[in-house]
């Protein structure tokens, strides 16, 4: 009797092994092996656009394509799950059955309204004017009453609009003195060169490793065209491998295309993430801003 409660311990225990075993193994694939993407896409004054994403040799695999209609497609071990849906033609069906529900509403509401004039007793005639102490029509004191709301309510207004610019200014002074003082705090300075360091890091990783693209732009205001292309220089360097820009200083163009592919692990971005959260400063600021 013992050895068969043994022989069932064992077996049990080999069981719990083999799950838990299980649930890590899909715990470590999710975090290591990365979800690659394939993008390509081109505009000469249409979009057209064509992206899959795949992961673990294709086992799960998502299509996204674009010309004319949003469709979307999902395999799994090479068999369809969801058939191609046309994404826009659901949110025209959404926004047609909104359109519907607010004519429908509409109607009843009048008929409310309708019914409240019927059921107002009939025969009854409004009361004789009479004149006033000061032998005025009740027409003019009425007049005289409007324009006397109409004056303080125009006043109120401006006061108000007044009020709301010196509590508009005085906030930016505040704002301002806070800023600097954040700006001066050396945990803070500390905080921010971290979270552009592993900023970097997390943009570095998700940029497309392969891929070529072309981009050619212009206005018909050189200053204009320059500022953009100044504005562009800031984040051209981290993708200048793979990205071409073509000013035009002389006429209104745009046009685009391009092909790339890359890979994002998930393991990696929790990394950065779990990096970020270990800095007390951070989780201090975090809270905050969630308040």
């Amino acid at each position: 009797m013992l050895h068969i409660i043994l022989l069932l311990l064992k077996i049990l225990g080999l069981f719990v092994l083999i799950v838990l075993g299980l649930i890590l193994s899909v715990f470590l694939l999710v975090l290591l092996v990365p979800v690659r993407y394939r993008a390509e896409g081109s505009y000469y004054g249409k979009v057209k656009g064509h992206a899959r994403f795949s992961w673990l040799l294709h086992i799960l695999t998502v299509t996204v394509s674009y010309e004319k209609d949003l469709t979307m497609a999902v395999r799994l071990f090479g068999f369809r799950i969801l058939k191609p849906k046309k994404l826009e033609a659901e949110l025209e069906e959404a926004k047609d059955i909104m359109v519907q529900t607010m004519e429908i509403r509409e109607p009843e509401a009048l008929r409310e309204v309708k019914e409240e004039i019927r059921e107002k007793p009939k025969g009854q005639l409004p009361p004789p004017k009479e004149e006033t102490k000061h032998g005025k029509k009740p027409g003019l004191c009425l007049w005289l009453s409007r324009l006397k709301r109409k004056v303080l309510r125009v006043l109120s207004k401006l006061k108000f609009f007044f009020h709301r610019i010196y509590d508009t200014l005085k906030a930016v002074k505040e704002k301002k003195t806070e800023l600097c003082a954040w700006v001066s705090d050396k945990d803070n300075q500390k905080t921010v060169k971290l979270f552009f360091k592993q900023a970097k890091k997390l943009i570095r990783h998700i940029l497309p490793r392969r891929g070529k693209g072309n981009i050619t732009f212009g206005f018909d205001d050189p200053y204009l065209t320059g500022q953009v292309l100044t504005y562009a220089s800031v984040i051209y360097p981290l993708c200048h491998k793979h990205l071409n820009l073509y000013p035009v200083f002389d006429r209104n163009v745009f046009t685009a295309e391009g092909t790339f592919r890359g890979r994002v692990r998930l393991g990696t971005v929790l990394l950065i993430g779990i990096r970020m959260l270990l800095d007390k400063n951070f989780r201090l600021l975090l809270k905050r801003w969630l308040r």
